[in-house]
Parts: C-alpha cells; sequence; structure tokens
C-alpha cells in the first residue's frame, strides 16, 4: 500500500483542478512526473502567462529568457485541448505584438468559437473578430457584436462605436431577437440599415442617420427610443422608411434632433 499512488488515480478533472492552484508554468512541469501526468496540463481551462516568471529565477539574459517565454506560451496554445475560462498575458514591450495578437486569437479561439454553452458575450476589441464558418453558439441570448447568424437562441444585442465605414449593408435579421440597441456608429452616411425582427419590441437608436432604412417584421414593437445625433450634412439624410416602420409602436420616445429630421421629411404626415 505504500507504493500506490492514489493521486495519479484520480480524474482529469480534479486533477486538473489541483494543477489549477499553480501558475501555469509550474503546471507544465507535473508533465514530468509519470506519464499519467505527462498531457494534463493540456487541459487546464485557466491559462497564466507572466514573462517575469521566466526572468526573475535565473540569470540568462533577458533576451534569452523571451525567447524561452514565446516558445512556451506558443505550444502551450498549440497543445491546448479544451476550452479556455480565464487568459491572463502579462510580457510588456519585450515581446512583438504579432505574437500576442496571435496568441490572443488562439485564447479567444479555445474561449469562444468551441463554447456551446455561451450565454453571454461582451467584446471590447479594437481589431477584426472574424468569425470561422461552422461557429454556433446554441445557448448565447446576450451579444454585444455582430454574430447573429451563429446565435440561434439570442435575445439582446447592443452595438456601439461600430466602425460602419466599409458596411454597405448591415444586417441585423434574427426571428428570436427582442430588445436591439445602436450607438454611436463611425462613418455610417452610406450604409443600409436593415431590421427583419418579429420578435422585436425594445429598439434604441442613438447616431447618425444612415444612408438607408429597410425595416420589416417588426409587428412586435413596443417601445422605441430615437435620438439622431446630427451634423451639417444629417439634415439632407431621409428618414422616412424608419419613422414609417415604428409608427405604430405604443411608446415613442424622440430627442429634438430626431423631431428635426422628421419635420424636415414630413415623417410623421
Amino acid at each position: 500500500m505504500e507504493d500506490v499512488d492514489r493521486v495519479s488515480d484520480l480524474p482529469d478533472s480534479i486533477l486538473c483542478h489541483i494543477l489549477s492552484f499553480l501558475s501555469t508554468k509550474d503546471a507544465v512541469v507535473t508533465s514530468i512526473l509519470s506519464t499519467r501526468w505527462r498531457y494534463l496540463f493540456t487541459l487546464l481551462s485557466n491559462l497564466d502567462f507572466d514573462l517575469g516568471e521566466f526572468t526573475s529565477s535565473d540569470r540568462r539574459p533577458k533576451s534569452s529568457s523571451s525567447k524561452i517565454f514565446l516558445s512556451f506560451v506558443g505550444k502551450m496554445l498549440f497543445f491546448h485541448k479544451t476550452n479556455v475560462d480565464k487568459f491572463r498575458l502579462k510580457c510588456g514591450i519585450r515581446v512583438d505584438c504579432c505574437h500576442v495578437y496571435g496568441w490572443i486569437l488562439a485564447a479567444v479561439w479555445h474561449a469562444l468559437f468551441a463554447c456551446r454553452t455561451l450565454v453571454a458575450l461582451k467584446l471590447d476589441i479594437h481589431f477584426v473578430l472574424d468569425v470561422p464558418k461552422g461557429v454556433h453558439f446554441p445557448s448565447l441570448k446576450t451579444l454585444f457584436k455582430n454574430l447573429f447568424t451563429s446565435c440561434t437562441n439570442l435575445e439582446d444585442v447592443i452595438i456601439e462605436k461600430c466602425n460602419m465605414e466599409n458596411i454597405n449593408n448591415f444586417n441585423i435579421s434574427h426571428h428570436l431577437l427582442q430588445s436591439l440597441t445602436i450607438l454611436h456608429s463611425n462613418d455610417s452616411s452610406n450604409c443600409w440599415l436593415i431590421i427583419d425582427s418579429p420578435n422585436l419590441a425594445y429598439f434604441k437608436y442613438i447616431d447618425h442617420v444612415v444612408g438607408r432604412y429597410s425595416l420589416e417584421n417588426l409587428q412586435s414593437i413596443v417601445s422605441v427610443d430615437i435620438h439622431f445625433i446630427i451634423e451639417d450634412d444629417d439634415l439632407q439624410a431621409d428618414a422616412t422608411a424608419l419613422f414609417r416602420e415604428i409608427s405604430n409602436v405604443r411608446s415613442l420616445l424622440l430627442s429634438s434632433t430626431s423631431l428635426k429630421v422628421c419635420f424636415l421629411h414630413n415623417c410623421l404626415v
């Protein structure tokens, strides 16, 4: 009985929970204990990479430590096999942005695109997130970006500071969508905003007047809040289609600028 390794007989989930109390670097070191532990680090759900752990405990030059860190993070993400619940990266300016960008994308892939149980998604990013084909989010109900087609149970969408400069058709179509908020888009003057959501009950729009509106199947709409952000050229834009489709709402809140556009184009006639 003294030679029995009871810890190694525990299931992967428990062993990975034990490893979660270690730094990612130390957790990887456990792979040398035995064949049972060899690949457990690939199942960690929390990944924490800190360049300081590779420089504070040895006398190697900083350039050498950085190379070891690059190799470590790259291999860790390459061999990783499960969803990522938490990802932390601390490396400062000693690691070039190309590596950092690639690591973040890899982490997003494991945390986001492979997660079928995702319920709420909030993204505050300054790069293009290219959603691969075949990605499916059957449980997602709250979304903060344009991932509509993958989210079969989507109910709430908030789009803020979206750059529409190169978007000709901005199509928001979803049969279960109940609440839609659009805030402060950039350069939307040439955009065609299309909304087709038969269950949409609440619509809030605080933005410039876009080039064209097309709203369909809004028979469930109850409350609308429109606040146009007006610049000199915006007064020439026609929002007639927008007002026409929301004419039967129970609650309509219009800002003074929205009324100005409305009266200018006789939208209330």
